[in-house]
C-alpha cells in the first residue's frame, strides 16, 4: 500500500506539472521548465520504492545524494523561471539573454552540488580541489577554452553585437543567419541550409560584419562597360536601371561610381541597399540587377565588353528573341493589329513603323512606374507583363499578353502613369513615341478623334462606366490631345 501511494503521488505531481506547462502556454508565459522537476519526481519515487533501509549504506547514500541533487536543481530552475523569466514576459523588465539564464543555472547548480555533497555524502569538493595542486592545475588547463567561450558569449549577449535573425560574416566561408547563442557557441544557418557552429571566442577575436544591424543591408558589386559610353551617360543608365527594381530601397539611395579604367572596360562600383536578409537574398538581388543591366544595355545598342581581340568583323546570328528580328515590315504588321491604328493607311503605317522599335526587357524589370511623367505607349509582342497599383499593399490589376497595349492614355494626354507595369519573364515590346505620332495626327485629324474614342471606350470597359460618362471623357480627352499636339506643333 505504501508503494502504491508513493507512485500515485508521483503520477499526480507529474500530471500537475504538465497542466502547469499547458496553462503557461495558454497565457503566453515563458516555457515552463519541465525537465528537472520531472527528473526530481521520478528520482523521489525511485528512492521511496527502493526503501533506503534495505540498501547497503554506501548505495543508500548515493541514492539519497541523487535525489537531493535533482530536487535542488529543480528548485533553482523554477526559481529562475519564476523570479527572472516570468516578470520579463510581463514587461516588468527587459527579457534577459538566454546565456544569462544558463549562467545563473550553472552557478546555482555548482553551489547546490557543493552543499549537497558536503551534507549528504560528507564529501568536501572545494577542499579536494584547493588541496590538490595537480587536480587544480588539470581543471585550470581544461577550463581555459570553455571559460574563454563563456566570457565571449556573455560579451556578445550584453553588448548586442548581433541578434537572432541577423546575417553576419565572421570570416571567409563562415557566414550565415544567427539561429541561437549559448554559453559556448553561436549557431549560424548558411546559404546551403547547413548549421555552422562557431565558438564565441572566435567571434570576439575577429572583425565581425553584421549586414542588418542598422535596418538595411548593403549590396556592393562592380560592372564593366564599354569605353564608347561616356561615363556620365553610363552612370545615369545604371542608376535608372537599378532604381526600377522594387527590392532596391530609395533610402539610403543607391550609388554608382567610376571605379577604374581597366584593360577592356571602364569599371563602375555599384552600391544598393535592400531589406535585411541572408546571403541568398543578397545574391538574388545582385543577379536580378546584373540581368536587367544587360537588357538595358541592349536596348540602347550597347553591350558588356569582353577580353577578345578581334582581327576581323565577327558575324554572329542573333538569338531568336532578339528585337532586331522584328524588321520594318514585321513592325508594320504589329501596328496593323493594334486597335488604335486600324484607320491608318498603308503609307501612314509605313511611316510610323520606320520610327518605332522593339525593345526587350528582363524578367521582373519595371517598364514604367506609377506617378512618372507620361512617355511612349507599348504593345506586347512576346511574353507577358503585369499591371500593378502601388500602395501600402501592391495590388495586381491585370496581366497583358501578346497584342495588348498599355501606356496610351499617358502618351496621348501627357498625364502621369496611372500604374506600374513590370515584365513577367523575358518580354519584347513595340514602342511608339509621341513625336513620331504627331506628324500623322497633323495630316489626319480624323485619327485624333478615333484615338480619343478608342481610348475612352477601352477605359470605360475596364472601369465599367456608362455610355454617357464615356462620351464625356472622350470629349475631355480629345480637347486635351488637341491642346497637347497643337502646342507641340507650335513649339
Amino acid at each position: 500500500m505504501r508503494l502504491l501511494g508513493v507512485w500515485l503521488l508521483a503520477i499526480a505531481l507529474l500530471a500537475f506539472l504538465l497542466l502547469v506547462r499547458g496553462f503557461c502556454r495558454r497565457l503566453r508565459l515563458p516555457s515552463f521548465p519541465l525537465r528537472f522537476p520531472l527528473l526530481a519526481v521520478l528520482a523521489w519515487g525511485l528512492g521511496q520504492t527502493l526503501s533506503l533501509e534495505d540498501l547497503p549504506s554506501d548505495y543508500a547514500r548515493w541514492v539519497a545524494l541523487l535525489d537531493e541533487l535533482l530536487l535542488s536543481y529543480a528548485a533553482i530552475r523554477l526559481a529562475i523561471w519564476l523570479g527572472v523569466e516570468t516578470p520579463a514576459s510581463l514587461r516588468l523588465w527587459q527579457v534577459p539573454p538566454r546565456i544569462l539564464i544558463q549562467l545563473m543555472m550553472l552557478i546555482g547548480g555548482s553551489i547546490a552540488t557543493v552543499v549537497v555533497f558536503k551534507q549528504v555524502a560528507r564529501f568536501d569538493l572545494v577542499g579536494l580541489v584547493t588541496t590538490s595542486a595537480v587536480l587544480t592545475a588539470v581543471l585550470g588547463l581544461a577550463a581555459q577554452e570553455p571559460l574563454k567561450d563563456l566570457f565571449a558569449g556573455l560579451e556578445l549577449q550584453f553588448d548586442e553585437s548581433f541578434r537572432v535573425g541577423d546575417f553576419v560574416f565572421v570570416q571567409e566561408g563562415v557566414e550565415g543567419v544567427v539561429v541561437s547563442v549559448n554559453w559556448r557557441d553561436s549557431y549560424l544557418r548558411d546559404i546551403t541550409g547547413a548549421m555552422v557552429i562557431v565558438p564565441n571566442s572566435l567571434i570576439t577575436t575577429v572583425v565581425l560584419r553584421n549586414y542588418g544591424r542598422f535596418g538595411v543591408m548593403g549590396n556592393r558589386f562592380t560592372v564593366g562597360l564599354d569605353y564608347d559610353i561616356p561615363t556620365s551617360q553610363a552612370r545615369q543608365l545604371l542608376l535608372e536601371t537599378i532604381r526600377q527594381n522594387p527590392a532596391v530601397l530609395a533610402d539610403p539611395p543607391p550609388a554608382v561610381r567610376v571605379k577604374e579604367y581597366a584593360e577592356y572596360a571602364i569599371t563602375y562600383d555599384i552600391l544598393v541597399f535592400q531589406k535585411p536578409g541572408n546571403l541568398a537574398a543578397m545574391l538574388d538581388l545582385r543577379s536580378e540587377l546584373l540581368e536587367q543591366i544587360w537588357y538595358a544595355l541592349e536596348r540602347v545598342g550597347m553591350r558588356v565588353p569582353f577580353p577578345i581581340r578581334e582581327q576581323m568583323p565577327r558575324h554572329k546570328d542573333r538569338d531568336r528573341g532578339h528585337p532586331s528580328k522584328h524588321d520594318e515590315s514585321s513592325r508594320m504588321g504589329l501596328l496593323q493589329r493594334n486597335p488604335l491604328f486600324t484607320s491608318l493607311s498603308e503609307d501612314e503605317l509605313t511611316q510610323l513603323a520606320v520610327n518605332t522599335r522593339c525593345l526587350r526587357f528582363a524578367p521582373g524589370e519595371t517598364i514604367m512606374r506609377e506617378g512618372e511623367p507620361g512617355g511612349p505607349l507599348y504593345q506586347v509582342v512576346q511574353g507577358k507583363v503585369e499591371v500593378i497599383k502601388v500602395g501600402q499593399i501592391p495590388i495586381r490589376v491585370a496581366e497583358l499578353h501578346a497584342g495588348d497595349v498599355f501606356g496610351e492614355m499617358s502618351m496621348l494626354t501627357d498625364s502621369a502613369r496611372s500604374a506600374t507595369v513590370r515584365s513577367q519573364g523575358e518580354s519584347v515590346l513595340l514602342e511608339v513615341d509621341r513625336p513620331h505620332l504627331q506628324p500623322l495626327l497633323e495630316r489626319n485629324p480624323v485619327l485624333m478623334s478615333k484615338l480619343a474614342h478608342l481610348v475612352s471606350k477601352r477605359r470605360g470597359e475596364l472601369e465599367g462606366l456608362t455610355r454617357e460618362v464615356v462620351r464625356d471623357q472622350e470629349n475631355v480627352l480629345l480637347k486635351r490631345m488637341q491642346q497637347l499636339f497643337l502646342s507641340l506643333t507650335v513649339g
